[in-house]
């Protein structure tokens, strides 16, 4: 009897969460022709970013804003008045890291800073350690990532317009670490 009803529960669960991650990713019309079906909806990409949008505004400050699938395709792209050609790159540059590392790019400059030899071994890879961009999680997966750049809280812009939309996210990375002294 335990086991029946731990595997009904179970059964529930996926069902649930299955109905959760629906509303967000492409049709399964749509994801036949691509032969991918966790990627980031149009409509989903574009709500995420009027929620950064709507939240730079309230703080008095300009950002610019990529959305892409998990293949890298941009999804939806928004760039605010006042923004320079320096903005919309770094932002796209984030996301593409994200998709790169399947992590935050604020956990890479993390990982980065103070460490010189770890710096020149990155130098020549796709990541952008800046903090900005941030992957795209439901359910446990990653449809999509998002690069915000700009502003003087991308992070925080990105991170609140995907609680807003899609729900929980993994924790924001902390601090980078102190410098250690010789």
């Amino acid at each position: 009897m335990k086991i029946q009803i731990i595997a009904a529960f179970a059964i529930l669960a996926s069902a649930v969460s299955a109905q959760n991650i629906n509303k967000f990713v492409i049709s399964d019309e749509a994801a036949k022709k691509t032969l991918i079906k966790y990627e980031i909806s149009a409509d989903t990409a574009a709500k995420i970013t009027q929620a950064c949008v709507d939240f730079a505004t309230k703080n008095n400050m300009a950002v610019s804003v990529f959305i892409l699938s998990p293949t890298g395709q941009i999804v939806h792209a928004h760039r605010m008045d006042g923004q320079v050609p320096i903005n919309t790159e770094t932002a796209l540059l984030k996301a593409q890291s994200v998709l790169y590392t399947r992590d935050s790019t604020h956990a890479r400059a993390n990982q980065v800073a103070n460490n010189v030899a770890l710096q020149l071994r990155w130098a020549k890879l796709p990541v952008f350690p800046t903090s900005g961009g941030l992957p795209i999680i439901v359910d446990g997966q990653m449809i999509g990532a998002i690069g915000v750049g700009g502003g003087n809280r991308d992070e925080e812009c990105a991170y609140q317009a995907l609680t807003t939309v899609v729900g929980p996210q993994p924790p924001l990375a902390g601090p980078a670490p102190a410098p250690v002294k010789p």
